[in-house]
């Protein structure tokens, strides 16, 4: 558009001319400062792991964020510029909505497949306390693939033995005949087989998907893009006159110069993201990115309306506001929902984290930390002390249990629930194996002491046999609820998850109160599972590492190369684990 084509009252040099750059300088040097200011604190902030902004994949935002201030630079100048270079216009809009889309979809890939894995690992972990009770009864075998996490099926209703032909082969003296309810527990535990077999084969195809969901394969796919982006660029300005690098062009239609990334834009907002949206959609969003889709996919679409509008059909209306302008406005709706809010929560999450550690770094499972033993405190001390006790409660809960799991999953924590719940598993096989006198204790024996302390587990030599035959089977932390079988095994809940193993051992043996109990081995028939948890849950190269600390991570490992199984070996970690369980997730499920 030529000087002579221009409203007199716009042109370089007039009142309005320069009162509109003036405004959007000024809006310029703002919005950096704004930028600047909240990409630092967010990088400084998200180097706390517990923060929550690491698992929003921080690199891709920063990446996202550096995109939406290109293009939202291209508006604010070509706004207060009018005419200005047309291929620095070019390279602002390709670049920035090129890096901030592709940024986005990468994050919408990660969130899907991190999702879908921690939710089919978790609905894989997951055990109705009924549920638990019948397969202790029946007996479990493993699933062959190693590739698979842990999980069990029922060989004697796959078999058609069923519970009676099971114990008959075990030679555990249950000869009665199969009855009815047998039979029924059979179709009804072989149906739950069949859909966790599927089950496992989604997440097989997940975890294949998984090395391709990590920040360094994400930020190649990024480059490829932006490489893409600049070789289109340089074809642009080689091609297409008003877009010349010399001589120096002001003069440019925005249309057919912006058309190829424009046509991408379309696809993003048009194809890619609802499709995404709709795939996420029924996720639980615990961390906001799906908002970030939201935001970015609805705001995109009416910009890009308006822009294309204002640009082609209001030709007058151009002269005095510029409709790339607009673009700043998406730039700006992304950064807030994508950077600034989050880096608020964050900050908030991090003061109430660091408090409750602050006032409580003995918090689990000692005698001074029943609720009704407390010394009276300020009332503004109280909050935190009900919180913490509920969170026990609420570990020792089946229901309310099953909606915190599901809530780590949104977290992507997962791993920190199936950790916690395997080392019950551990518990339950250890006090089988080295205390077998209680399998035969009658269950009044099991009282909880004066000061709250847990009862020990009651299991049957029936039940016990099965839990020793199944070291892959994963509960919930209250591993069983008062009930019984119908063939009269007697089943007693397991110690809570806040009690260590030893102190399990010691309720139900007082050999192991002795000096020196702590460094009893585990039995060697549990050196296997101790093998699998290590791999799955300790190692740092695992996908599904708790991301403890290195100090406990490498006196773990060293206990493994010497293989030197002591039974507090994973004790400090389960500290570390139900720490960063209340202080995190249980914060926002809290929240939530």
């Amino acid at each position: 558009m030529s000087d002579d084509n221009i409203l007199e009252d716009w042109l370089p040099g007039t009142k309005n001319y320069r009162i509109r750059s003036g405004v959007m300088t000024g809006i310029s040097g703002i919005y950096t400062l704004f930028v600047l200011v909240t990409l630092a604190m967010f990088v400084i902030v998200a180097r706390n792991k517990r923060s929550g902004l690491e698992k929003r994949s921080a690199k891709l935002v920063l990446i996202q964020a550096l995109g939406c201030y290109l293009a939202g630079v291209d508006g604010l100048v070509t706004a207060a510029l009018n005419n200005w270079a047309c291929f620095a216009k070019l390279w602002l809009f390709n670049l920035g909505f090129m890096l901030s889309l592709s940024a986005m979809f990468a994050r919408a890939f990660h969130l899907l497949v991190v999702y879908k894995v921690h939710e089919l690992t978790s609905a894989l972990s997951a055990r109705d306390p009924q549920q638990m009770i019948e397969e202790l009864g029946s007996g479990v075998v493993r699933l062959a693939d190693p590739s698979i996490p842990k999980i069990v099926v029922h060989s004697s209703l796959i078999s058609g033995t069923g519970i009676d032909g099971m114990a008959e082969k075990d030679g555990m003296g249950h000869t009665q005949s199969l009855t009815e309810d047998s039979q029924a527990l059979g179709s009804k535990a072989a149906s739950n087989a069949q859909a966790r077999i599927q089950l496992l084969q989604q997440l097989h195809k997940y975890r294949r998907l998984l090395p391709y969901a990590t920040d360094r394969m994400l930020i190649i796919f990024i480059l490829i893009s932006t490489l893409f982006t600049v070789i289109l660029s340089l074809v642009i300005n080689i091609t297409n006159k008003q877009f010349s690098l010399r001589p120096l062009e002001t003069v440019c239609s925005f249309f057919w110069g912006f058309l190829p990334v424009t046509a991408i834009i379309i696809v993003y907002f048009f194809l890619v993201f609802p499709v995404i949206l709709w795939r996420v959609w029924r996720n639980r969003d615990a961390y906001g990115i799906r908002s970030d889709l939201i935001i970015c996919d609805t705001v995109g679409i009416v910009i890009l309306v308006v822009t294309l509008v204002w640009v082609n059909a209001l030709q007058e209306t151009q002269q005095i506001w510029p409709g790339l302008s607009f673009v700043w406005v998406y730039a700006l709706f992304i950064h807030i929902s994508s950077v600034f809010v989050p880096l608020l929560n964050a900050i908030r999450h991090n003061k109430s984290a660091a408090r409750d550690a602050k006032q409580h770094t003995q918090y689990f499972d000692k005698p001074d930390l029943n609720p009704a033993a407390l010394p009276m405190q300020p009332m503004n001390a109280r909050p935190p002390v009900n919180r913490r006790a509920d969170f026990k409660r609420m570990l020792d809960t089946p229901v309310e249990y099953q909606q915190f799991r599901t809530f780590a999953v949104s977290c992507f924590s997962s791993e920190l629930t199936t950790f916690i719940e395997e080392y019950q598993v551990l518990k339950a096989e250890t006090l089988a194996i080295l205390c077998p006198q209680t399998q035969n204790r009658p269950s009044t024996s099991a009282s909880s002491t004066a000061n709250g302390s847990p009862k020990v587990p009651q299991l049957s030599d029936s039940a016990a046999r099965h839990v020793t035959f199944a070291p892959s089977v994963n509960v919930a932390p209250c591993l069983l609820d008062n009930a019984t079988l119908d063939t009269g095994d007697h089943l007693q809940p397991t110690t809570s998850i806040t009690v260590s193993i030893l102190d399990t051992l010691a309720s139900a043996d007082p050999k192991f109160c002795q000096d020196g109990a702590d460094k009893t081995m585990f039995p060697s028939q549990l050196f296997d599972k101790l093998k699998a948890i290590y791999w799955d849950y300790i190692d740092p190269s695992s996908y599904t590492s708790v991301n403890a600390t290195p100090l406990v991570v490498r006196h773990i490992a060293e206990n493994m190369h010497t293989n030197h199984y002591t039974i507090t070996m994973l004790d400090e970690l389960k500290e570390e684990v139900l720490f960063m369980l209340y202080s995190d997730v249980y914060t926002r499920f809290v929240r939530k």
